[in-house]
């Protein structure tokens, strides 16, 4: 059954339907948030505001976009909140990355070019960065712009200023 279609029963009181959902999605709204979030705590805490969030949205559902898109949707505004009320923090994936490769022997040159990508990833602005991890996670331009509460143009401005910034900052051709 599509997500779209689970919601619906959702909304008409089906709970095994949000389970459903739930097992869909959990994984997913947790590793695009954890790539953002400053701790694994916070982290949960949004993913659980998120899935109330869905819970309370119920009944108001309108299949206008893809689930998925409304889903990510409410996980980034519960992250905006997150960090209006207690700023943006570094960025989790380059941390979570460095970790990993400080324990792989640093011979290889795609292990310093990535090393290198992490750096460079840090110095973009939060947008650009959030922007990113959407499309790598196979987003759409429009979906982009449904989650992030922006045009499609903007979404492909911050993808194309992104692009530029970290080739011009690793010495890339274009």
């Amino acid at each position: 059954m599509r997500d779209e279609s689970l919601m619906a029963a959702y909304a008409k009181g089906d709970a095994i339907a949000f389970d459903e959902l739930y097992a869909r999605h959990k994984h997913a709204v947790f590793q695009f948030l954890r790539r953002q979030c400053p701790s694994v705590q916070v982290c949960e805490e949004l993913v659980q505001d998120t899935w109330l969030a869905v819970i309370h949205g119920a009944p108001n559902y309108q299949p206008t976009a893809q689930f998925r898109t409304w889903l990510y949707r409410m996980a980034h505004n519960r992250l905006v909140d997150h960090w209006r009320r207690f700023g943006s923090s570094s960025n989790v994936l380059f941390e979570e990355l460095s970790d990993a490769l400080a324990v792989l022997p640093d011979t290889t040159t795609r292990e310093i070019e990535l090393d290198d990508l992490l750096l460079q990833l840090e110095q973009l602005p939060q947008e650009q960065v959030e922007t990113l991890l959407l499309k790598t996670a196979g987003f759409s331009h429009t979906e982009i712009a449904d989650i992030t509460s922006t045009k499609p143009e903007t979404v492909k401005s911050r993808l194309r200023y992104a692009t530029q910034r970290l080739r011009v900052s690793m010495g890339v051709a274009s």
